[in-house]
């Protein structure tokens, strides 16, 4: 008998911000001029990398404020 491994991939906030980006149509660097932020923020973001909790929230009130819009 053998054990069967079953991972499950984990929905990440950076992931689930890619996902409101792409379905709101718009490029990393159009959020990041709308959220006001230097656009590498936001692929750094989307990547699950190191960013000021400051960028964090403009980048997710923009893509809610979108979201809430539709």
């Amino acid at each position: 008998m053998t054990a069967t491994l079953t991972l499950t991939r984990k929905s990440t906030p950076g992931a689930t911000a890619r996902r409101l980006r792409i379905s709101s149509h718009l490029s990393q660097r159009e959020l990041a001029d709308l959220a006001g932020i230097p656009y590498e923020q936001v692929s750094l973001f989307e990547h699950n990398l190191p960013l000021p909790l400051d960028s964090r929230r403009r980048i997710l009130k923009e893509l809610w404020a979108r979201k809430i819009k539709k």
